[in-house]
């Protein structure tokens, strides 16, 4: 399933994303149960608790709040008369799928035969979604600053001291889009601040579930900026694989679910005021956000 936090009419809400179509999971499942014989009040009752409000909320419930979510879609989808279940994606806004995470951790060297010895930390006001601008701060450096395009890992429950082996999957809820942009001029001169500028983390436009990627480490990764690609690589070339990004951080603290985790990018590039970026992970989705100077 491919979740997302969309906005319609200025009220957030839990859908599904199906190819052009946004299903409202909560709407979805009140109407399927009021098909199976509830009473109105039961089935909005019911559907309030099953589907419940945020993201972190959602992945909290677990496989059986997932597996609800999937009757509720799968119903949508057979059911597309019904109103206020079915958007098409151009009449919503999509959020960031994970509006406000309370755990955004930035590792790298995925592509490097480096050994990884830490973790930074994104701040909340980092965090923007589809379309949102990224914004180029007044003291960005010379260099200016790139995009790195990366698998961003979804923690799906609480776990300290993960193993780095298989089992680290067992803790893993599903994967985004993370575009983890950077003022390289201030990492090539090792200053404080380089990543956690506002709207420096674009992400989306989705959460895929695991069980939809057959191998996180088997997807193509493809950059565009102004219509011109600038990227084209593959989660093969990690050298680092998921259950290392999930297990070092949970080293120093516990994971909490809905803690997003990024694993470096296999390459960078420059982004400038004026500039469309458009970021494509194959089996996740698409993001694009403008670049735009700060006023």
């Amino acid at each position: 399933m491919k979740l997302v936090t969309f906005a319609v009419n200025g009220v957030e809400k839990i859908g599904s994303l199906n190819l052009d179509r946004v299903v409202d999971l909560r709407e979805a499942r009140a109407i399927q149960l009021l098909s199976l014989g509830y009473s109105i009040e039961d089935s909005m009752d019911k559907a309030y608790h099953e589907i419940p409000e945020g993201m972190i909320n959602f992945i909290e419930g677990g496989v059986e709040t997932l597996a609800i979510a999937n009757e509720a879609e799968e119903f949508a989808l057979k059911n597309q008369d019904f109103n206020k279940i079915i958007y098409s994606l151009k009449d919503v806004k999509l959020k960031s799928p994970i509006p406000n995470p309370k755990m955004n951790f930035h590792m790298g060297n995925a592509y490097r035969p480096f050994e990884i010895k830490s973790f930074g930390i994104k701040p909340a006001t980092a965090v923007i979604g589809p379309d949102d601008p990224i914004i180029i701060p007044k003291e960005i450096t010379d260099f200016g600053a790139v995009y790195e395009c990366e698998v961003g890992i979804i923690i799906g429950k609480k776990g300290r001291r993960i193993p780095n082996n298989e089992t680290a999957y067992d803790y893993v809820y599903g994967y985004t889009i993370y575009n983890d942009v950077t003022d390289y001029g201030k990492q090539i001169q090792e200053i404080f601040g380089l990543k956690i500028h506002d709207t420096f983390c674009p992400l989306g436009p989705c959460i895929t579930t695991k069980d939809e990627i057959k191998d996180p480490h088997n997807m193509n990764i493809r950059a565009w900026i102004n219509g011109q690609k600038a990227t084209d690589r593959s989660t093969r070339e990690m050298l680092h694989k998921i259950p290392e990004f999930v297990s070092i951080p949970s080293r120093t603290l516990t994971l909490l679910p809905g803690t997003i985790i990024s694993t470096g990018a296999p390459d960078a590039g420059r982004i400038r005021p004026g500039d469309i970026l458009e970021l494509e992970i194959s089996e996740i989705g698409k993001i694009r956000n403008p670049v735009i100077a700060e006023k």
